[in-house]
């Protein structure tokens, strides 16, 4: 049986943002709205998890050679990255963020191929 060498760079881009949204989807599957609006230890970190996705999707665009800023769903990732990690807490729509923690993560892995 032979193995295979080291995960090529793009790929390896690819399985981390993969493991990153298995964790989103298990935390807001087993948590609920309650739980984000009162715990912001909970909230931060799933705020953490799309910051470090958006970073994943960054890897991958220039390991690939696309637009960060363009090709979808690589560019909603960053620009999601981007405004969580350059906002101040208070003007972070919180709504959004719930959402895209419950629904837009099969979202995202449809079209990302993950």
């Amino acid at each position: 049986m032979t193995t295979g060498g080291p995960v090529r760079p793009e790929r390896h881009a690819l399985l981390e943002l993969d493991a990153l949204l298995e964790r989103i989807e298990h935390l807001a599957v087993v948590e609920d709205r309650a739980r984000y609006d009162g715990d912001d230890v909970y909230r931060w970190a799933l705020h953490r998890l799309w910051i470090a996705i958006g970073n994943e999707a960054y890897a991958y665009c220039r390991l690939v050679g696309l637009d960060v800023n363009r090709d979808r769903p690589w560019a909603r990732l960053y620009q999601l990255r981007c405004w969580l990690a350059h906002d101040r807490l208070p003007d972070v729509d919180e709504d959004f963020v719930w959402r895209m923690s419950k629904l837009g993560v099969v979202s995202v892995r449809a079209r990302s191929g993950s």
